[in-house]
């Protein structure tokens, strides 16, 4: 694996990392991690993507991993104005290097929960920069919840400092996943995975976990409103191959229902979309018991990609 820096259109430094060991390369995948993670925890996954002839180069987003170091961020933090359109323009940068480094090669974008949501705004904002999209563990919400949750998280940015964590949202949103699969022992993750190392090896990563601000918060909620705007929705490139994945015991996809909703909806607008949903799997399918199944699901989907 090696690592990069890159610079952002604004003069912010991002981190990147390129798991290149290769033998006869087939593509590009572009790595979108979610929130509160980094890119460094799906090493173990782009080793095997390596295995089968896929180059993996993903970026930690603002506010996360090294690039929050590199720019001395707070953890969870992105921008105190247009952070959502900055962490997806971000992709976009990682993207231009892809390109330049590796040409002639399909590129497949795989985003992941937050990274789901970052790469559907990608859809419709850089219509043809990728030739397929992995979209893992994502989901429709109500457009009236959307709204309130921007209100209240503009107006709680209002009253406190850019680098403060907001408990009061993350309790309305965050700790409410876990509600399912809580116990006497419960340590707050378990909605993560039914893989009690990969959920012990969360709580002890000191990148891993960290509460969203305010700002944060609003960001993302104003993302996920634009994405599921019928208006954006029709901008999309309807040839581009869409392969939805979660788990069915995925609490922010409803336990596959908002997942349905979001397939639903890009039926609805003639999109190239599949949806696969894994029984007894919970929201980081690429890290839970049977994640083999679902690497194998995404290469047959890679090798459809031309």
């Amino acid at each position: 694996m090696k690592k990069e820096i890159l610079q952002t259109f604004d003069k912010k430094q991002i981190q990147i990392y390129i798991w290149d060991q290769v033998n006869e390369t087939k593509g590009i995948i572009q790595l979108v991690h979610g929130s509160c993670e980094h890119a460094l925890r799906y090493n173990d996954f782009a080793n095997r993507m390596n295995k089968k002839g896929w180059i993996v180069v993903g970026n930690d987003h603002r506010g996360h991993g090294q690039t929050a170091k590199l720019n001395n961020q707070t953890l969870g933090f992105f921008s105190s104005k247009n952070g959502w359109n900055k962490i997806v323009n971000d992709l976009d940068v990682v993207n231009e290097f892809i390109k330049t480094n590796y040409k002639n090669l399909p590129i497949v974008m795989l985003g992941h929960s937050m990274g789901s949501f970052m790469a559907r705004t990608y859809m419709i904002d850089y219509l043809n920069k990728i030739d397929g999209y992995i979209i893992s563990g994502t989901a429709w919400y109500p457009k009236f919840l959307l709204q309130i949750s921007l209100l209240i998280a503009k107006f709680r940015q209002s009253l406190r400092k850019n680098n403060k964590e907001d408990r009061f949202i993350w309790k309305l949103s965050y700790k409410k996943l876990n509600k399912r699969f809580e116990n006497k022992n419960s340590t707050g993750v378990e909605w993560l995975s039914n893989d009690d190392e990969n959920n012990d090896n969360f709580i002890k990563d000191p990148l891993t976990g960290q509460i969203f601000t305010s700002a944060a918060f609003k960001d993302m909620f104003s993302g996920l409103i634009y994405n599921q705007k019928k208006s954006n929705l029709k901008r999309i490139n309807k040839e581009k191959p869409i392969f939805l994945i979660s788990g069915l015991d995925d609490s922010v996809g409803s336990y596959g229902k908002s997942v349905k909703k979001t397939n639903k909806m890009f039926e609805q607008q003639k999109l190239n979309v599949k949806m696969k949903l894994y029984e007894k799997q919970r929201h980081e399918i690429l890290f839970d018991i049977n994640k083999e199944k679902v690497e194998e699901d995404i290469l047959k989907f890679l090798s459809s990609i031309k």
